[in-house]
């Protein structure tokens, strides 16, 4: 019997693989925060059952997409997240993060989420130029190509990383690994965790040398990978997305201090990849402000300047 991901992940099913060790909770700093890994759905889109956060066991009273995007900006308030990029998780996939902008023009930055697979094909690319012109989109991402099978080297994704060069638009790609049961759902059978490693994406920088590209997920868990890359590409950054939650809180700030300790703390950018689950913005921030090896530079660096630099983002308000 196959392994439905979507309904895995919203029912929390990962919960008896995580814990949140040592996952108190940070004292709010009242610094300004941008979060470059965040995800919108269909306003209509309907949840069968309700959410359970995998960390937490809280049951969410999110019941459709607008529900998600309300809750989403609440917490964002709540936590003086100033700036979010966001891209499509379900649905048109390109819709909903620009519906996301339309909503909040000041807070959100849509980014066009492209996967490649036959469940979710590439979109037409005469209509990621026209969004790109018109400034509706600003990123190219997230890229899924690890779900379909690929790695961004593939020739397949060479026009769209050349129209991101063209427009300057950042890449945002997903790299490392996957919710367990992936490449058992009839969406992503091509899809391994080898994929992940982000020295896959060597070829397509090097063919693409203007190219801005965030390592998303911080190539978790190919630490070793993810510094060579950092090393050799000075226009490859990452972000913290679900790893700063979702892992346990000593495994997640052993890698982070690792990072930092090898000098990389300007390449560092926070990312919640709240999914389904808003309240995971807070849990990722917390896993930040609680890390003690960071100075306050470096924490003001991740959860904000870094983001403002890479993503040539413009100050809030």
């Amino acid at each position: 019997m196959r392994i439905g991901r979507r309904e895995f992940i919203k029912l929390g099913g990962a919960s008896a693989a995580y814990a949140l060790a040592g996952g108190a909770v940070a004292a709010p700093s009242g610094r300004a925060i941008i979060d470059v890994h965040m995800h919108a759905y269909p306003a209509t889109m309907q949840l069968s059952t309700p959410v359970t956060n995998p960390i937490t066991g809280l049951v969410s009273p999110i019941r459709t997409g607008a529900d998600h995007l309300a809750a989403c900006i609440a917490e964002m308030k709540k936590r003086n997240v100033v700036k979010g990029v966001v891209s499509g998780g379900d649905g048109d996939r390109i819709q909903a993060a620009i519906d996301w902008h339309d909503r909040d023009p000041d807070r959100f930055v849509a980014g066009a989420g492209i996967r490649g697979s036959e469940d979710t094909p590439l979109p037409p690319l005469g209509q990621l130029r026209t969004a790109f012109a018109s400034g509706k989109l600003k990123v190219l991402g997230e890229v899924t190509s690890q779900y379909a099978g690929f790695s961004l080297s593939d020739p397949r994704y060479e026009p769209y990383l050349a129209l991101a060069e063209e427009f300057d638009a950042p890449v945002a790609l997903h790299t490392g690994t996957m919710p367990a049961g992936t490449s058992f759902d009839p969406c992503c059978t091509t899809a391994r965790a080898r994929l992940g490693n982000p020295e896959l994406i060597e070829e397509a920088l090097n063919r693409h040398p203007r190219l801005r590209l965030n390592i998303m997920h911080g190539g978790w868990p190919y630490l070793d990978d993810t510094i060579a890359m950092l090393m050799l590409y000075p226009n490859v950054n990452i972000d913290t997305g679900a790893v700063d939650w979702l892992l346990p809180r000593p495994a997640f700030h052993a890698w982070l201090r690792t990072l930092v300790e090898s000098g990389f703390s300007k390449r560092i950018m926070f990312g919640s990849d709240h999914m389904y689950w808003p309240d995971a913005i807070g849990l990722a921030i917390d896993g930040i402000e609680s890390a003690d090896f960071l100075t306050e530079a470096q924490k003001q660096d991740i959860l904000h300047d870094n983001a403002m630099r890479f993503y040539k983002l413009a100050p809030a308000g």
